[in-house]
């Protein structure tokens, strides 16, 4: 199945004061209303010409015209965050590109995303945070703006769609995430004497500030500042304290080095504009009783190799998404193809191949198998206790993964292990069915659709037009019908296309839409080779012997499998991070129903259907979440129901479990099982 960070766009365009029809210029009587910050710092209000930075604090000042051209011919090395914004700023204004972009965007939202209904609630019980999000109404109100700056229009899109806190849902736009911004310092929070403060973790200009207190963040105490920081500007969780570990430094799986390297976070290493052109930071460190006062500018990476000259040459290779014939998925099977749900940043703040390991990594933790998306690790200190990571559900062959994860299974009996940490940490999402495999492999079905949740989509004319000719075509997923369990006949699939002809009217939140009957995935049962192999491991179904180490970095496809281990099978979870002596979630987001907007264009090409909703001009990933799913025996949507979320053992990180998953894996073996 798919899995993603996504987002929908609406098919009526009537309400829109600004791009109706012929998408004129928008009219002098209708002013620009900010909207909220999302994740990308909002533009100021823009009334004649576009700004130099992107921040509401600075003055308005004129951009020269080729502000583009300048960024093209500045030495990497000597690029400054003013070169970038220019550039950005300096892109003019197009109501008709513009007017198309909002036309498909808000069809998604309406008519298409899941949660357009269930985002209305107006309850978040911990350790949620999110405010009821109107997505339709804030994209009625962007079309009802006027805008000079194509830049600010792409950015309040951003904004509203970021504002869900679904990680399924996003709007990535090319044109505007070409540069990476990075800083010297990544940061992280851990507990020393029961005192939790932000350190560095990393100085990447070797300066000796690492694990320096960072004190103060741009003149506010540092912890509240980041803390505010992942709650107004980052949407990949409902809860600030996952954002929070999102944003922060980690050890992260290299798959090419079999090693865990730094990662920065997606605080210090962004690839959308900060809120101005540096960071101001105070420190204290050990070996120095003076605070130290550091203004770091942020560096810029390039991740692009297009020749551009001007404005007009930028919009025109880096902006303007190419004309492509679309071709059926390679793969198909919703179960099995899925998009990446978190933007990935492609280059790191220091640029370069990361070296091969010279030796074991951990020399307390034997490497037994390793393989793209599990590693199995026997720690010498516990020698009961294997930790196997799973640090992705999508790794190059799911199909091959399975027999990995035997292996490793296999390679832990040998040692005579009977106790296993799980290791989610960093996993957001992949394969569902490997993600069912994986639950099934420790505790294995006794009914078909132990491993399945009940779920339900949006319907509309268009999709059920699509769901038609998907039903007896090949290179259609996610509305083929053939695709989803008849709960009134059992566990048997469907034979025809009631799941989507026969819809019903529920009203959620005060808003009245159709929707599909309760349903399911069918997921293919687990080979008999995997089960008899199971069936003889000293931990299977039993609760007792598993844990699971959750950063809230953890979703998806990885949500699901907590989802199960935990609610179901009452596996215990120790969620590591977030701010000290507050709620964690065990997973981000929730629910392996993500969908490009591309591809369900394409969908719609290959059942030559004409599509509700125009292509978007400029290159993007959009995505959004398609099918809306329930824990077993609940009425809440599992992305909102956060008493499904809350573990039932928390970490904090230190200076010595931050740096080496070695040490993470003992403190847990040793609270586990004492």
């Amino acid at each position: 199945m798919v899995l993603l960070r996504s987002f929908i766009l609406s098919a009526s365009v009537a309400a829109l004061t600004v791009f109706s029809n012929a998408a004129p210029t928008p009219s002098s009587s209708v002013s620009i209303e900010p909207t909220p910050t999302a994740d990308r710092e909002p533009t100021p209000t823009v009334t004649t010409e576009p700004v130099s930075e992107p921040h509401p604090g600075h003055p308005a000042t004129p951009i020269a015209a080729n502000a583009c051209g300048t960024l093209a011919h500045t030495n990497s090395e000597e690029l400054k965050y003013k070169h970038v914004v220019d550039c950005y700023n300096s892109i003019p204004f197009d109501s008709a590109q513009a007017a198309t972009t909002l036309a498909t965007v808000l069809t998604i939202f309406k008519d298409y995303y899941v949660f357009t209904d269930s985002a209305l609630a107006r309850t978040a019980p911990a350790p949620f945070v999110n405010a009821p999000q109107d997505i339709v109404g804030e994209l009625e109100k962007i079309g009802r703006s006027k805008y000079t700056s194509d830049y600010k229009f792409h950015n309040d899109i951003l904004a509203a769609v970021t504002e869900l806190g679904d990680g399924h849902a996003a709007y990535s736009i090319s044109c505007y995430e070409s540069y990476i911004f990075a800083q010297n310092l990544t940061l992280y929070i851990p507990v020393v004497n029961g005192e939790q403060s932000v350190r560095v973790y990393s100085d990447e200009a070797k300066r000796g500030y690492d694990d320096c207190i960072v004190e103060t963040i741009n003149g506010e105490g540092a912890l509240s500042y980041l803390r505010t920081y992942a709650r107004d500007n980052f949407g990949m969780s409902h809860d600030t304290n996952a954002r929070l570990n999102f944003m922060l430094a980690s050890q992260d799986y290299d798959t090419v080095s079999g090693n865990y390297i730094g990662s920065p976070g997606m605080f210090s290493q962004r690839s959308t504009v900060p809120e101005g052109p540096h960071l101001d930071y105070k420190l204290k460190c050990s070996d120095s009783d003076d605070p130290i006062e550091l203004r770091e500018e942020w560096r810029i990476l390039p991740q692009i190799d297009t020749a551009f000259t001007d404005s007009s040459s930028y919009v025109k290779n880096v902006c303007i998404a190419p004309l492509v014939t679309v071709e059926p998925p390679a793969e198909g099977g919703l179960l099995r193809r899925r998009n990446e749900p978190v933007h990935r940043i492609t280059k790191r703040a220091e640029p370069g191949t990361v070296p091969a390991p010279t030796g074991p990594q951990f020399p307390g933790a034997d490497v037994l198998v390793a393989g793209n998306a599990t590693v199995f690790y026997h720690l010498k200190s516990h020698p009961d206790t294997g930790v196997m990571v799973c640090h992705t559900f999508l790794p190059s062959d799911p199909e091959a993964e399975k027999d990995v994860i035997l292996a490793g299974l296999v390679a832990f009996h040998d040692q005579n292990v009977t106790n296993i940490i799980v290791d989610f940490q960093g996993n957001t999402g992949g394969s569902v069915d490997l993600s069912a495999f994986l639950v099934q492999m420790l505790f294995p079905n006794k009914d078909p659709l132990d491993a399945a949740f009940p779920a339900d989509m949006r319907v509309t004319k268009a999709l059920q037009e699509l769901s038609k000719l998907s039903f007896n075509a090949s290179g259609i997923s996610y509305f083929n019908a053939r695709d989803f369990v008849n709960l009134s006949n059992g566990s048997a699939v469907y034979e025809n296309n009631d799941l989507f002809d026969k819809p019903i009217t529920q009203t959620r939140n005060g808003r009245s839409s159709l929707w599909t009957e309760k349903t399911t995935l069918n997921f293919p049962p687990v080979a008999e080779k995997y089960m008899t192999a199971a069936a003889s491991f000293p931990w299977t179904a039993k609760a007792e012997n598993i844990r699971i180490l959750t950063d809230g970095r953890c979703g998806s496809a990885c949500g699901m499998a907590s989802y199960f281990w935990t609610a179901l099978h009452d596996v215990a979870a120790y969620a590591i991070g977030g701010t000290h002596g507050e709620d964690l979630s065990m997973f981000s987001f929730a629910g392996a129903s993500v969908l490009k907007m591309a591809e369900l264009q394409g969908f719609y090409k290959i059942a030559n259907l004409t599509s509700p909703m125009s292509d978007v001009p400029y290159k993007n990933s959009i995505t959004f979440s398609w099918l809306q799913m329930y824990g077993k025996g609940r009425t809440t949507p599992l992305e909102y129901d956060a008493e499904l979320y809350r573990p039932k053992f928390r970490l904090d990180f230190t200076p010595e479990n931050a740096r080496s998953r070695e040490v993470m894996w003992n403190d847990v073996a040793a609270a586990a099982w004492k």
